[in-house]
């Protein structure tokens, strides 16, 4: 045995000698010798002795006892109490400081020795026990386990952890009674843990039970494990057992569970592959795309049956980073188990391992083929015409930039022919959208099979489509091609139970003599389509550089009439309308002029069907009406209040019965009655008419307003609209006047009008007369009214109130026109 080092503690110092003496004539050491409590403790803490021998009663302000406390509590030294006092008082306080053994002085050699040697032999085997609990506390400490106990016959619930001072993993109440343990688990557990304890408390069998702790707004939850069995011994009953925080493997359980059902119930197939590329695991949805089971796909050597191609994706080295774990993904085609080959995209990881390597690969794969012909669907409706299947004006413009590229290549020409059909909008609302598309679709096919695999046909919207015919030596070429395209369309196309008949206006530009562009070239085609539709449709027409400058005459005006309405650039002229019974003036026809700024007066001739084409005809029409209201207002009240302004009115303002009630209540506004105005509505109105023509105009008749039919005989002068619809007058065309003396048919045309109208009671107006012996002749034909050169060229307002006033309102000559005017 090892020399014990020994430290006295005595303030007497031949005491402290005599103990020193015989402690080393017994063999031990002697290390130092305190006369004080805190000098006890300052040795002990320097020399670590083995064992300290300590009196009771020392000098100083501490005694032995909590000397000896301190020295316990920091250094776990094992102390001897030496005293020559044993009173109770005095045992029971050395009691509390947990000696190893108290002498009573005096004492022999051999009862030292004796109690020297009982106490190291205690301090050994308690020093051992302490290490083992240290390393078992150590190890509960670790797998985060604290020890429970239930006294039953106490109710009292202990828990603790082995470790000492270390909290507690469970976090749960240190000493309460059963009850409490029970209110710190989830009321939706309490019942089962309580039942638990129950049994182990009546039968003594085994608690084994997880649980879910109490926790307080805003806490994490946490999860328990308790086990725990019945013991009885002299202490009564008792449940001992171990408390685990179980929180990280419940939720480590959640999410393996919650990737289980991902895996089983993803629409995405998956498969988990070892590291020499061989099925391990599938899921039901990799069955459901490919066609092979689990067992099927896990028989195979390694994954390349699946694919079409052998795919190999096989890693030498662990991945450097977390994003080298994605190690490929992108477009494959797989072989379904019925060979099918199957588009899919597929993407592909990599599990490491331990050591750094590959575990597993993990494929992970969706079906695309319906996405990828969905894809294809989409590039086709992007360059063909979903109706037609022709190409589109996108795909046209790539077929015309190639042509263009040809043409200059070869030293060739190249031709666009631009076809509109004639009356398709008739067509499509006398029989519907649905004949309409059938009519486009066979018409589509007809050009398709008329012209070479080569040349492009598109459907540019609606009724336009566009032929661009590559590799033409000769205009001639083109000449017959647009014949025979205009013969095709004129066949007749069968529509369910009806056969309806179509034509077609052609435009046609060449590359390169009309342009290099595929601007240009639709530019020029479209502008030659214009010229055939204006020469009478059914046709085809070249372009010429004419045709450009009259288009860009067409747009100047078009602009120029946004900016006359703003700046009030238009005015009104009036020319007289006779009675050539007495030449006294009856009636004005208002005439709209355009004072352009820099091209001076602009024919309405001109501009007005341009005004229609760019939907500005509604706004000048609506301008002419508030001016004619205004004049004719000032004129019935400071000249004459029998008079009346005739203006003309486009067709389109009868397409809205919202026109014809503002004008009447402008009229109502300004004062004017409704017998002060005439409205001159064209034979192209009333063949087109429907209800709203008819509703518009009775409205307008029932305000007292006439109705003029202006151009009589220059259009379709169908008979039935004559009929049909409530007139008041009738104007015949100046065409028919001007040649009255020369031709016998026109004499006689204007006489059956003038019969015809009246048995029908209508009143007529002669337009543009200009000589004598015409107006002489509508006299004898019974003419009521007539205007023209003859009597005044249209005049500004102030000089037709002058006319007005001269002569009370008669203009000189011979009234009613002397016959003998004829003769002259």
């Amino acid at each position: 045995m090892k020399n014990i080092s020994i430290l006295i503690v005595e303030d007497e110092r031949i005491i402290a000698m005599d103990l020193q003496l015989q402690l080393q004539a017994l063999g031990y050491q002697v290390c130092d010798i305190a006369a004080s409590g805190r000098l006890a403790i300052a040795c002990a803490e320097r020399d670590r002795p083995d064992l300290v021998l300590m009196d009771i009663h020392l000098e100083g302000d501490m005694d032995g006892v909590d000397a000896a406390s301190e020295i316990y509590r920091r250094l776990k030294i094992p102390i001897v109490f030496l005293s020559a006092y044993a009173e109770n008082a005095t045992l029971q306080r050395a009691k509390n400081a947990m000696p190893y053994g108290y002498l009573v002085k005096p004492i022999s050699p051999r009862e030292l020795h004796a109690t020297l040697q009982m106490a190291m032999v205690r301090y050994t085997l308690q020093h051992r026990t302490d290490e083992e609990l240290g390393r078992m506390g150590k190890a509960m400490q670790a797998a985060e386990l604290d020890v429970w106990e239930w006294r039953v016959e106490a109710d009292q619930m202990q828990t603790f952890s082995l470790a000492g001072n270390a909290p507690r993993a469970s976090g749960l109440a240190a000493n309460e009674s059963i009850r409490h343990f029970i209110e710190q688990v989830d009321a939706r557990y309490a019942a089962a843990v309580s039942e638990a304890i129950a049994g182990t408390r009546d039968h003594g069998c085994a608690l084994d039970i997880r649980f879910r702790a109490r926790a307080e707004p805003g806490q994490d939850e946490r999860w328990l494990h308790a086990r725990a069995r019945c013991f009885d011994d002299d202490a009564g009953r008792r449940i001992i057992g171990v408390l685990q925080d179980i929180t990280g493997q419940c939720r480590a359980e959640e999410r393996l569970r919650q990737a289980a059902t991902v895996f089983d119930s993803t629409s995405e197939g998956i498969a988990i592959l070892d590291a020499r590329r061989k099925v391990v695991s599938v899921n039901p949805a990799f069955s459901q795309h490919t066609g092979y089971s689990a067992e099927e796909a896990m028989a195979w050597p390694d994954i390349d049956p699946l694919y079409q191609t052998p795919h190999s994706f096989a890693r030498a080295g662990p991945p450097a980073s977390s994003d080298e774990r994605n190690l490929w993904q992108g477009n494959v085609n797989y072989l379904h188990k019925n060979r099918k080959v199957i588009n899919i995209w597929e993407s592909i990881s990599i599990v490491p391992a331990p050591n750094g390597g590959v575990a597993n690969y993990v494929l992970v794969f969706s079906d695309i083929s319906s996405v990828l012909a969905a894809q294809e669907q989409l590039t086709y409706l992007a360059k063909h015409d979903p109706l037609t299947n022709l190409c589109n004006r996108r795909m046209l413009q790539d077929r015309m930039e190639y042509g263009l590229a040809q043409t200059t290549r070869h030293q060739k020409m190249m031709a666009v022919l631009l076809i509109d059909l004639d009356h398709f909008k008739t067509i499509n609302d006398s029989l519907g959208h649905s004949h309409g598309d059938q009519l486009l679709s066979t018409i589509a096919a007809r050009l398709q099979g008329s012209v070479r695999a080569s040349d492009t046909v598109a459907r540019l919207g609606g009724d336009e489509f566009c032929i661009v015919l590559g590799d033409i030596e000769s205009p001639g070429d083109v000449d017959l091609m647009a014949q025979k395209l205009l013969q095709r369309l004129a066949e007749p196309v069968r529509l369910e139970q009806m056969v309806c008949y179509v034509t077609g206006s052609i435009g046609i530009s060449m590359a390169p003599a009309d342009g290099m562009s595929v601007d240009e070239l639709l530019r020029n085609a479209d502008q030659a389509m214009y010229g055939a539709k204006h020469a009478g449709r059914n046709r085809y027409c070249f372009f010429a550089p004419a045709m450009q400058k009259a288009a860009e005459v067409r747009l100047q005006i078009s602009n120029g009439l946004h900016q006359a309405l703003e700046e009030g650039q238009f005015r009104l002229e009036f020319q007289p309308i006779i009675d050539l019974a007495s030449g006294r003036i009856r009636e004005a026809e208002a005439l709209l002029r355009w004072q352009h700024p820099e091209h001076g007066v602009i024919n309405p001739a001109v501009f007005i069907p341009i005004a229609e084409e760019c939907g500005l005809s509604g706004k000048i029409c609506e301008w002419v009406y508030d001016q004619a209201l205004s004049v004719i207002r000032e004129w019935r009240d400071t000249v004459r209040d029998d008079l009346r302004i005739a203006i003309n009115v486009s067709a389109l303002h009868f397409r809205d019965l919202q026109n014809p009630a503002r004008w009447l209540d402008k009229l109502r506004r300004a004062g004017v009655p409704g017998q002060a105005l005439m409205l001159e509505v064209t034979e192209s109105l009333l063949l087109d008419a429907d209800r709203k023509v008819q509703e518009a105009l009775d409205l307008y008749r029932a305000a007292g307003i006439r109705i003029a039919l202006d151009d009589f005989g220059t259009g379709y002068s169908a008979l039935s609209y004559l009929q049909r619809y409530q007139l008041d007058c009738l104007k015949i065309d100046q065409a028919f006047v001007r040649r009255i003396t020369d031709e016998p048919r026109d004499h006689a045309l204007c006489e059956a009008i003038v019969v015809m109208a009246h048995k029908l009671g209508l009143k007529v107006i002669a337009e543009g007369v200009e000589t004598p012996a015409q107006a002489a002749i509508l006299q004898t034909c019974r003419c009521e009214h007539a205007q023209g050169f003859l009597y005044s060229h249209p005049l500004p307002a102030d000089l037709f109130v002058e006319l007005l006033r001269q002569r009370g309102g008669r203009l000189p000559g011979d009234f009613p026109p002397d016959p003998r005017a004829l003769s002259a």
